[in-house]
């Protein structure tokens, strides 16, 4: 769920999605009620140690893309927002964004290929650029919607774990 009203911040309409009090998330986040109040009503940034309390406590992992995407000035600028999203709106968009990439490295060779850009060149690296980046944020979606999934029980994170691990090498 995203936001509950345009006005409401995603670390308020979090606490509200558990049905909690101002008064017992601030005594779980280990956060005076008045802070707390700060934060959802958008009159104090949390700091980050603050929004990984909140996502870790709300079993929320997108509180830090929120934060990092809207509220960290380093993060504005290099972090994209990603869509609160469920598992098949995101497979969907991700299917999509892989569709629309099979064409970008023959075009980035094109590019590349005398080691210059030229001028008739730039709109073309500007939609790779673009079409990357769009797969960057849905492979984000995915992450951040399983990293979810293990925070709700619904994947077992020891299962997942052991599995990347294989899968991966790591």
């Amino acid at each position: 769920m995203s936001e509950a009203k345009e006005n409401t911040t995603l670390y308020l309409a979090k606490r509200k999605e558990l049905g909690w009090s101002r008064e017992y998330a601030a005594e779980q986040l280990g956060i005076s009620d008045d802070k707390l109040e700060r934060i959802e009503n958008e009159k104090q940034l949390p700091n980050p140690q603050d929004v990984l309390i909140m996502s870790d406590v709300y079993k929320a992992p997108e509180l830090c893309n929120y934060y990092c995407s809207r509220d960290c000035e380093i993060g504005q600028l290099y972090v994209p927002r990603i869509p609160d999203t469920e598992l098949p709106g995101i497979i969907l968009r991700l299917m999509a964004s892989i569709y629309e990439t099979r064409d970008i490295e023959k075009l980035l060779v094109k590019i590349t290929a005398d080691e210059a850009i030229d001028d008739t060149e730039v709109e073309d690296l500007a939609q790779a650029q673009y079409t990357l980046e769009q797969l960057s944020i849905m492979i984000e979606a995915l992450q951040l919607c399983v990293e979810r999934k293990i925070d709700q029980g619904e994947i077992s994170k020891t299962l997942y774990d052991a599995a990347y691990k294989k899968v991966s090498g790591k």
